[in-house]
């Protein structure tokens, strides 16, 4: 089962340093699927990724200028206590809760980033400006799923960050790893205090995600917007498929 996570690890990592998406989306379904895992004993390991991979993609996009930091320390400063909260409830939900609070979370997620939106101008070397309270709002929101779902909360904070603040693309994918590293810390603390996480595991994730997560920022850093946004869309809409076929058929749960 280590090696299983560690290739698992492998392929989740390069995917979210492309999509600035902690990993954890790409993650559960993988380790759930083919890791011999139930979507529980998933979320309480892929926290730890997402805080190591976080930190390598958030210094691998600062070098280029496309993190929009007092935006994302607002938002990550908030997400910290719904981060902490989730981590510790999330030991009271059976496997099947999580797969629909996932499920839903994802189709919010779609939502999201097929609705029209204009992204703000940003001249060379600033940042736009943001709605502090709204920034709040929805880091207070991600964090909270982040503790319970084990992710950092970046498959929902890059469609939010696009379509509410109306961030450009390619500034929402970079920021969006520092949100994730504050959301992602504090439900790891919660799920370390409540005895979720298996070390073993946790280390083979890390030891193939990690490193990987930076090869795809240098892949993300070279791709159009364009072809990005359709990426992690489709990304989602296949995660969103493979739930809906769980719930219909609990059994494959392995519960």
């Amino acid at each position: 089962m280590f090696l299983h996570v560690l290739i698992i690890g492998a392929v989740g990592g390069v995917v979210s340093g492309m999509l600035g998406v902690g990993g954890a989306v790409i993650l559960l379904p993988l380790l759930s699927t083919f890791g011999g895992l139930t979507l529980k004993q998933a979320s309480s390991i892929t926290i730890v990724q997402v805080v190591a991979s976080s930190l390598i993609s958030w210094l691998a996009y600062a070098r280029g200028r496309m993190v929009h930091l007092p935006l994302a320390l607002y938002m990550g400063a908030a997400s910290a206590a719904g981060g902490l909260v989730g981590g510790v409830l999330s030991k009271s939900f059976t496997s099947r809760t999580l797969e629909w609070i996932f499920f839903a979370v994802v189709l919010v997620a779609i939502a999201l980033l097929f609705m029209p939106v204009r992204e703000l101008i940003v001249d060379a070397g600033g940042y736009p400006p943001f709605n502090r309270w709204l920034a709040m709002g929805l880091g207070a929101f991600v964090g909270t799923l982040a503790g319970i779902l084990g992710a950092g909360g970046g498959f929902l904070v890059v469609p939010l960050m696009i379509s509410l603040v109306r961030l450009p693309t390619r500034m929402a994918i970079g920021s969006s790893p520092v949100v994730i590293l504050v959301s992602g810390s504090f439900g790891f603390a919660g799920k370390m205090l409540s005895g979720q996480i298996r070390p073993d595991l946790a280390l083979a994730l890390v030891l193939g995600a990690a490193p990987c997560a930076y090869l795809g920022t240098q892949i993300g850093r070279r791709l159009r917007t364009r072809f990005l946004r359709l990426l992690l869309t489709a990304i989602l809409v296949l995660i969103a498929a493979r739930s809906a076929v769980l719930l219909f058929f609990p059994g494959a749960l392995g519960e």
